[in-house]
């Protein structure tokens, strides 16, 4: 995950910004509870957004709290929600994929501030790998693969394809409604698919100059092409989820896939990149 998922706050009603905080807070909490000090250092919305929509998906009973954090004081009506199945398997995935991805880019380019990142981690990932061993196994998994697609074959859609499916496993993780898993799978592989090739189109240029892989710079693609697929990823997970059926939450899921997502897919093919302040990864 790579801190595109997101809202556009403005179109959020008044208490759909503040229970989409509090699920933010919610996460940095389990996380600071089951992995320590340091891991809401890795804290994402992109996994803020999986804790939601899982949630969403498997009913459950939520309830939230007044956040005290130092860090929200300046907000007095702050909360954050309350463990739970989803949140504590978020905060997991948060773990995980943190400590990989900064361990990937340590093993790239010999970057010192993501080794002593990874290190912060080591301690976190091993419990999260107690706590959920098919996790840990299948994430350790999806880095070996992209590492080896992108070594052994390096085209656009094959190098986009093992983030997707690393998503679409999750789907296979928690007891969701048989009903439902099928649309859930596919809206996360493809969920997966468009943050893959956001990064990448992200990333071309510090690539370019770092001489690292990039399957745009490889394919030579145009900013059009790069277009079409990444809209095309996006509209994949909107069908997807316009099947699901979640219990809670719905028009921040919507929020998120039909107007945040496509905003920061126009960011980013504008050259802007990332969102300024945005509270990811």
């Amino acid at each position: 995950m790579f801190g595109y998922i997101g809202t556009i706050e403005s179109e959020l009603k008044v208490r759909e910004a503040a229970s989409y905080k509090s699920w933010y807070c919610g996460l940095c909490k389990c996380m600071k509870r089951h992995y320590g000090p340091f891991s809401p250092l890795f804290l994402q919305y992109d996994c803020a957004f999986l804790a939601l929509l899982f949630s969403g998906e498997l009913g459950e009973k939520v309830d939230a709290k007044r956040c005290h954090c130092l860090h929200r004081c300046h907000d007095p009506h702050r909360k954050y929600r309350l463990e739970t199945p989803a949140l504590r398997f978020a905060a997991a995935v948060n773990v995980l994929l943190g400590y990989y991805k900064c361990l990937d880019d340590w093993r790239d380019v010999r970057d010192f501030k993501k080794g002593a990142a990874a290190l912060l981690l080591r301690g976190a990932v091993k419990k999260a790998g107690r706590d959920y061993p098919e996790l840990k196994a299948r994430t350790e998994q999806f880095y070996e693969d992209q590492a080896a697609m992108e070594r052994d074959d390096g085209r656009l859609d094959a190098a986009a394809d093992p983030t997707g499916k690393y998503l679409e496993a999750l789907g296979d993780m928690l007891p969701f409604p048989e009903q439902e898993k099928l649309p859930l799978k596919w809206l996360l592989y493809n969920l997966g698919r468009w943050i893959y090739l956001m990064d990448a189109w992200d990333d071309r240029e510090k690539d370019g100059q770092k001489g690292t892989f990039n399957p745009y710079l490889k394919a030579n693609t145009s900013q059009e092409d790069a277009a079409f697929g990444l809209y095309a990823s996006l509209e994949e997970a909107r069908k997807a989820f316009d099947l699901l059926s979640p219990h809670r939450d719905r028009g921040i899921m919507e929020n998120v896939l039909y107007l945040g997502c496509p905003e920061r897919t126009r960011k980013v093919l504008e050259g802007s990149g990332k969102e300024v302040g945005h509270e990811s990864l």
